[in-house]
C-alpha cells in the first residue's frame, strides 16, 4: 500500500487503516494531555496503574468524539454544508453541543470517578480547578477534532473534484478525436477504386500494384490508426502510399516529389495527423489544373518534426476544411494533441499553395496525448465522502 492509497483509496484495508491511524492520533494527543493533569492529581499513582487509568479514560473519550465527529462529517456537513442549508445546520451544531455537555457531565460526575477509584486515583473535592481541566482535556477538544476531521474531508472532496474534471476533460478530448478521425474517410477511395476498375479491364500492368497500395492503406485507415499513437514511420509511408496512388490516378497530370530526411527510429505520432494537408493540397492543385505538382518535405531533427508541402493551384483561395467537404478544421486536432507544441501556417504565395507545420513529438510536451493515455486513475467516488 502506497501514500496515495491510503490516502485516497475506498477499497477497505486502506479505509480502515487510515480511520484507525487517525484516532489513534487524537487517542495519544488525549493521552499525553490526560497524563499532564493526572500528574498534577492531588496523590501520585504508580505507573503502571497511570497508564492503564490513561488507556481507560482516553477510550471513553474516544468513543464519545468519534460519535460526536461521525456525525459532523457524514450527516450535517453533506446534507446541510455543502446543502447551504443553514438552518438545521444551526439546529444540528446545538444538538451536538447538547450532547457532548450530557456526555461529559456523565463521564466526569459518574463514569470517570468510579474509574479513578479503582486506579487509586482521587481529586479534592475543591480543587474545582483541575476537576474543569480534566474536561478541557477531554470533551473540549471535539471541535479541534472536528476541524480536523473537516478539513481532511474537504481536500479530498477538492481532490475528487479536480480528478471528475480531468476525467470529463478527457471523455471530451477521447470523443472529440474520434469523430474528427471518424470524419477522415479520404473522397480519393471511390475515385481510386474506380481508376483500379478500369485499369484491371485494360489489364494494365499497374492494377495489381495499385490494387496492394489501397488495399494496405484502407488496413491502416480501418485498423491501425485506432491507437492513440503510431509510428512516424508508418504514418508517412501510410502518407507515401497515398500520394503515389493520387499521382497514379491523375496520370501524366501530375507532377510529385517526396522527400523524408531523419531518424524516425522510436518516434510516435497521431494517426492521420498529417494526410488531411496532404488531401487538401491535391483539393486545391490537382483537382484543378491541367498540369498540377506538388512537393513534400519532411525532416526529423531529434524530437521535431517539419514539414514543407507545396502545390500549385489555380485558385487563390484556402478553405478551412481540413477534409473537403467534411467541415473538419485541421488546427483543432492539432491544438487538442499537441498544444503549444507545434506551429502551422498556411498561405498562398505566387499561385503556390504553402503548409509549413513544425511538430514536437517529445512525450513530455503532449498534455493532450498524456491525458488520454493515463488508464491508472482512480474511480472517482460520487458522494465525495471522507474515507
Amino acid at each position: 500500500m502506497n501514500w496515495h492509497e491510503f490516502v485516497f483509496s475506498e477499497k477497505s484495508k486502506p479505509l480502515i487503516a487510515r480511520h484507525l491511524a487517525f484516532w489513534l492520533f487524537w487517542w495519544l494527543y488525549l493521552a499525553a494531555t490526560y497524563y499532564y493533569y493526572l500528574q498534577a492529581g492531588l496523590q501520585k499513582i504508580a505507573f503502571g496503574d497511570l497508564s492503564l487509568l490513561l488507556a481507560v479514560k482516553t477510550f471513553l473519550l474516544i468513543s464519545v468524539l468519534a460519535v460526536t465527529c461521525y456525525f459532523f462529517i457524514y450527516v450535517l456537513l453533506p446534507r446541510y454544508v455543502f446543502g447551504r442549508k443553514y438552518v438545521p445546520l444551526g439546529a444540528g451544531i446545538v444538538l451536538l453541543a447538547v450532547f457532548l455537555l450530557w456526555a461529559g457531565y456523565l463521564l466526569h460526575a459518574t463514569v470517570f470517578p468510579i474509574v479513578d477509584a479503582r486506579y487509586h486515583y482521587t481529586i479534592s473535592a475543591g480543587n474545582s480547578t483541575l476537576w474543569w481541566t480534566n474536561i478541557n482535556s477531554g470533551l473540549l477538544n471535539a471541535p479541534k477534532l472536528i476541524a480536523a476531521a473537516t478539513a481532511i474531508k474537504l481536500v479530498k472532496r477538492w481532490y475528487f473534484k479536480q480528478k471528475e474534471k480531468e476525467r470529463v476533460e478527457k471523455e471530451k478530448l477521447v470523443t472529440d478525436l474520434q469523430l474528427m478521425k471518424a470524419q477522415i474517410r479520404p473522397g480519393f477511395l471511390f475515385s481510386s477504386l474506380n481508376q483500379i476498375y478500369e485499369a484491371a479491364k485494360k489489364n494494365s500492368p499497374e492494377a495489381p500494384e495499385l490494387l496492394i497500395k489501397l488495399a494496405d492503406l484502407l488496413s491502416y485507415l480501418l485498423y491501425e490508426c485506432d491507437e492513440i499513437k503510431v509510428p512516424l514511420e508508418k504514418e508517412l509511408k501510410m502518407m507515401k502510399e497515398y500520394m503515389l496512388l493520387e499521382k497514379a490516378r491523375y496520370g501524366g497530370r501530375l507532377d510529385l516529389e517526396i522527400a523524408v530526411r531523419g531518424e524516425m527510429s522510436g518516434k510516435q505520432i497521431a494517426p492521420l495527423l498529417l494526410l488531411p494537408f496532404i488531401e487538401d493540397s491535391f483539393s486545391h492543385g490537382a483537382n484543378q489544373s491541367e498540369q498540377a505538382w506538388t512537393n513534400l518535405d519532411i525532416i526529423i531533427d531529434n524530437e521535431t518534426l517539419s514539414m514543407k508541402l507545396l502545390s500549385g493551384m489555380v485558385s487563390t483561395e484556402i478553405s478551412d476544411d481540413v477534409i473537403t467537404g467534411q467541415q473538419l478544421n485541421i488546427e483543432k486536432r492539432l491544438q487538442l494533441l499537441y498544444a503549444g507544441n507545434y506551429e502551422l501556417k498556411r498561405y498562398v504565395e505566387n499561385e503556390i499553395y504553402v503548409v509549413v507545420l513544425k511538430l514536437n513529438l517529445a512525450e513530455k510536451n503532449q498534455p493532450g496525448m498524456q491525458m488520454i493515455e493515463s488508464n491508472n486513475e482512480q474511480k472517482i467516488r460520487n458522494d465525495y465522502a471522507l474515507n
